[in-house]
């Protein structure tokens, strides 16, 4: 528990911080950058750029927004805006920085809308998830409500914008989604249409939407890492983040990103490349650990992937993917996974396997079944794969694994997996509801069948 002693973090007592940075730098300006979702990942990326920006003098104050929840609201009012990230790396003592990007934090359709419609907001970025950009989040809106998609905000917001003879921002994504930026310019024009054919029209012309590949691994705090921070620092800070060194951000560049630049933003004309490499080399094996580590008893993805028989497989999970990545040299690819899996091993994150492994039937259609199709192109096997999504579809779906105790694990699916679990063919229905009636599912009920008489030891058979 945080000692009640401890004054806590704001503009009061920021001055008595223990960090390695303080914000020194003007934070009355008008914000220029809206973000929707501030939650631990944009507190540790988007806002330590920002904040780097702002110590150059360059424009970056952020105008933070929750949709559906107060709790960012709550720990960061108090602290007027102010909050700590800690970079986690083993063997070294913690390293803190007291970031003062965030001018503001709200909550609420209504405070998004203003925060989207301001005529200082020049940028606007979203971490809402894989699930967030449905144009349809909450079912149907209420006569007169505003609507709660984001999507439809944004649709609603850029009509107002125009009507007033505002320039549109750039809108930027930051999710792990395949051409974020793509998707959500769909969503946004399905939702303009319904409101006037002519706004789409201008939205399609006027407005960018650039896709981004971000990267920086940010475990939600737990209380104890709160506490550990606030011991270092002297000060409770109710909003501080626990993140890994590795930061990066590449970005399509397109018109009125420039200063981005500055703090180390790469911008670059073709992000695909980025995208593959990272949902495959990255985020695949990070899920192929998170689910071998649930079937093999770790908590921790880096006890998960320092256990030999998981290290095993999940390196001849990338060398299949490997196999079949067509990504230019100079990316350096098998570099780069070797780099994750090191990631990975940090002990110091505390990232769990099941936080991880949460989510999906969002999450692997993006990072597995690209690479599976790719193998399949190439009649190469995909036995490893349909293990991995084996595990996820026993965890998600409530199905009993001897020797395994695997949690049940939240998802967009769980009632449809369960249900689908229960019936008399429940293998065969449960791999049909996540993979339809592909070659893939049927061997991926085939491997499930198998799960439920071998657990582990289907680990131990790869090795």
């Amino acid at each position: 528990m945080t000692d009640e002693r401890r004054l806590r973090l704001n503009a009061r007592t920021v001055a008595h911080a223990h960090a390695r940075l303080l914000p020194d730098y003007d934070r009355s300006g008008a914000p220029v950058i809206a973000h929707l979702g501030f939650g631990a990942f944009a507190r540790a990326h988007l806002a330590v750029y920002s904040d780097e920006l702002l110590r150059r003098g360059t424009p970056a104050l952020i105008r933070g927004v929750s949709l559906r929840s107060r709790r960012a609201q709550d720990q960061l009012e108090p602290q007027d805006g102010l909050f700590t990230v800690a970079v986690r790396e083993p063997g070294v003592p913690l390293t803190l920085r007291v970031v003062g990007a965030l001018a503001s934090m709200e909550s609420g359709p209504s405070a998004a809308l203003a925060a989207l419609t301001a005529p200082a907001t020049k940028l606007v970025t979203l971490t809402i998830t894989e699930n967030g950009y449905s144009g349809h989040a909450d079912g149907v809106t209420a006569p007169g409500a505003l609507p709660s998609s984001v999507p439809a905000l944004i649709a609603l917001a850029l009509d107002r914008r125009r009507r007033a003879g505002l320039a549109p921002p750039v809108f930027a994504p930051l999710d792990n989604l395949l051409e974020n930026g793509g998707v959500l310019r769909t969503r946004v024009l399905d939702e303009a249409e319904g409101i006037d054919g002519a706004l789409a029209a201008w939205i399609a012309r006027a407005v960018r939407f650039p896709s981004s590949v971000v990267d920086r691994m940010v475990p939600a705090p737990t209380e104890a890492v709160l506490e550990e921070i606030a011991d270092e620092l002297g000060l409770t800070d109710e909003a501080a983040v626990g993140a890994e060194r590795h930061r990066s951000w590449i970005m399509q560049s397109v018109e009125g990103l420039d200063p981005l630049a500055e703090a180390g933003v790469e911008l670059v004309d073709d992000v695909v490349p980025f995208e593959r490499r990272k949902l495959w080399l990255l985020n695949g094996p990070h899920s192929a650990v998170a689910y071998a580590g649930l079937l093999a008893g770790h908590a921790t993805i880096a006890s998960a992937v320092t256990d030999p028989v998981i290290a095993g497989f999940v390196r001849h999970v990338v060398e299949d993917t490997l196999e079949v990545a067509q990504l230019p040299a100079a990316l350096a690819p098998a570099a780069f996974a070797d780099d994750a899996l090191r990631r990975f091993a940090n002990p110091a994150l505390g990232h769990t396997c099941a936080q991880v492994g949460a989510d999906g039937s969002s999450k692997l259609p993006q990072r597995l079944l690209p690479v599976v199709a790719a193998r399949e192109a190439g009649s190469l096997g995909t036995s490893r794969f349909a293990l991995v999504a084996a595990i996820w579809l026993a965890a998600a779906g409530g199905v009993e694994v001897p020797g395994a105790g695997l949690p049940v694990l939240e998802d967009p699916l769980a009632d449809r997996l369960r249900s689908a679990a229960a019936r008399p063919d429940g293998l065969q229905a449960l791999s049909r509801v996540a993979f339809g009636a592909s070659v893939f599912a049927k061997e991926v009920a085939a491997v499930l069948d198998r799960l439920t008489t071998g657990g582990r030891s289907l680990l131990d058979a790869d090795r």
